[in-house]
């Protein structure tokens, strides 16, 4: 992983966002569970900041990073900005706390709620994954129920764990990096006007919060920064995706929905994708038994249960869950409180049962065995609907996202790790678990597959966020993939041009003569696609050199006067 960049690019079209990671003390669920909640202090005259006016001592000007004038920059000239960093150019720590909270006392369906009343009243600001949970009344407070019959039982909340998304997060969950979901118990099977669910995936400094309200589900992203983010350098994979990144933190921030619409973690564009005044959507794709790629003991998803352990062992915290209860992973008990709360209807939903069959028919092996690829003509009509820009990206088809050798790799260096013969400097980014074969990535959603024609490529990497349904509002609906409906389209499309052409590999930047430079000029080196204004972002799909081409000269052809 290359450092991670703190600098915004010097005519940024859309608002970007971001928070960054740390250095972590050693990991004891113990010591982490006994702490608590910490309550951020009121300003006293020792930390209030000095009012040097009079003063004899001078204040102190911190450096500021100058943006190049018009005449210093051209148009492919760009500050380094790293999408590690998504909530970058946002407010945060007590500044947005500050902000947040005079925006939820303002509305009248959010002002008394008991969760938010935490931060916002009584200045709770939790330090670890544990104490955010807490906060939530969604804590793991007896460890002994470790059977799926167990789960939601006992005080504690029901929780279901992904080894594959098509969520904001989706490109960093497999089996041995899952996503957890918790929820509150009082609202599997049940209406429930006060539920909280949480979901989070190690890697990512943000935690996602849904809570009811009596207008629906409104939605959150709590950040965090680490003691690795004031490290030049930023946070590596080791702080990143180990227990380090679930405890620690240094500064925590929660924004709302409304606050980040307009930014690459806009949670509105799957969970009310169909616009502005229309209802938001607890979004569960794989709602029906077998639930193809949640953990659970007794269906397929068995085998993401083997491969976690096979890394982690049942002696690590995962996500606020301790080891033995993992293997109590039940989707059942999120989709009992997806119906029950006004998500009972999914726009495209996964058919679990008869795509895992058909892909079962077609590759025997499956599904402990993914080397082949299997196929379903029930996905494949789905993924048309994708084709056509109607709808949100669809599961893959297949039980397991990994590629074999890499898992064998990522999971042989987990158990170093924990040994302590792989240090938290050398650790790889086991991320990169992924299958490699461009047409299986573009099954996941997470690339377009070769076959694709440029309109197809422009549909499937870019109308999930430049579409006619957007609130007109954000600046991204300036430009939208349906690009007669543009009213300043050859302008529009030169912007996505130089966008699309930040996606390229270094080498390819290079010979476009495309720069990414410190605030100071000097020339930055990011990995393919990192740069946070790279179109489509790296998150959600990415692009091969050879698309970009075909892609950057379709839209310049569409640039061309109709003939009459």
């Amino acid at each position: 992983m290359t450092p991670q960049s703190k600098w915004l690019y010097a005519s940024a079209l859309i608002m970007v966002v971001g928070c960054t990671p740390k250095k972590n003390p050693k990991f004891t669920p113990s010591s982490d569970t006994a702490q608590e909640v910490v309550v951020a202090a009121e300003p006293t005259a020792e930390t209030k900041p000095a009012d040097n006016t009079g003063d004899a001592t001078p204040k102190v000007t911190p450096l500021e990073a100058k943006t190049p004038t018009e005449a210093q920059r051209d148009a492919k000239t760009f500050l380094a900005l790293s999408e590690e960093e998504p909530m970058h150019g946002l407010k945060h720590g007590e500044e947005q706390m500050k902000v947040v909270c005079g925006k939820i006392a303002n509305m009248p369906n959010l002002a008394t709620n008991a969760i938010l009343q935490k931060f916002c009243v009584q200045n709770m600001r939790p330090k670890s994954l544990i104490e955010l949970q807490t906060i939530l009344g969604l804590q793991i407070v007896d460890p002994t129920l470790t059977t799926r019959g167990d789960n939601g039982t006992g005080g504690n909340p029901a929780f279901a764990v992904q080894g594959h998304s098509s969520s904001l997060v989706g490109r960093f969950v497999s089996a041995i990096n899952p996503r957890v979901l918790l929820m509150s118990a009082s609202a599997v099977g049940n209406v429930d006007p006060n539920f909280a669910i949480f979901g989070f995936v190690r890697g990512e400094q943000f935690a996602e919060i849904i809570l009811n309200s009596p207008t629906g589900p409104e939605f959150f992203l709590a950040g965090f920064k680490q003691a690795c983010n004031s490290k030049p350098e930023g946070c590596k994979p080791g702080e990143l995706l180990t227990p380090a990144i679930e405890t620690g933190w240094t500064e925590f921030s929660l924004y709302h929905e409304d606050e980040i619409k307009n930014s690459i973690v806009d949670c509105r564009q799957c969970h009310q994708s169909n616009g502005p005044g229309t209802p938001k959507l607890l979004r569960m794709q794989e709602l029906q038994n077998p639930w193809t790629h949640f953990f659970r003991d007794n269906t397929a998803g068995i085998n993401l249960i083997n491969d976690y352990y096979a890394a982690h062992g049942t002696d690590e915290v995962y996500g606020g869950i301790p080891g033995p209860m993992i293997r109590a992973s039940d989707p059942a008990n999120l989709e009992d409180t997806v119906r029950e709360n006004g998500s009972n209807t999914q726009p495209n939903e996964f058919q679990t049962s008869t795509i895992q069959s058909e892909v079962e028919n077609s590759s025997p092996n499956q599904p402990e065995d993914n080397t082949i690829p299997g196929q379903s003509a029930t996905w494949d009509a789905l993924f048309a609907r994708v084709l056509t820009g109607e709808m949100i990206p669809v599961p893959y088809h297949d039980v397991k996202v990994t590629e074999p050798t890499l898992l064998q790799k990522f999971t042989k260096q987990y158990q170093d790790f924990k040994a302590g013969l792989v240090s938290m400097d050398k650790f790889e980014d086991h991320r990169n678990v992924l299958r490699t074969d461009q047409k299986q990535l573009g099954d996941m959603g997470f690339a377009v597959a070769p076959e694709m024609t440029p309109q197809q490529t422009l549909t499937l990497a870019c109308s999930q966020c430049h579409n006619s349904r957007l609130d007109p509002a954000v600046s991204r609906s300036k430009f939208n993939v349906n690009l007669a409906s543009m009213a300043n389209a050859a302008a529009e499309i030169d912007i996505a041009i130089s966008r699309i052409k930040l996606g390229y590999s270094p080498e390819r930047l290079k010979a476009e003569g495309v720069k990414i430079v410190s605030p100071m000029g000097q020339p930055v080196s990011m990995e393919k696609g990192e740069h946070l204004l790279t179109m489509p972002p790296r998150r959600f799909k990415q692009l091969t050199d050879t698309q970009i081409d075909a892609l950057v000269k379709f839209l310049e052809e569409q640039k061309k006067p109709v003939p009459k």
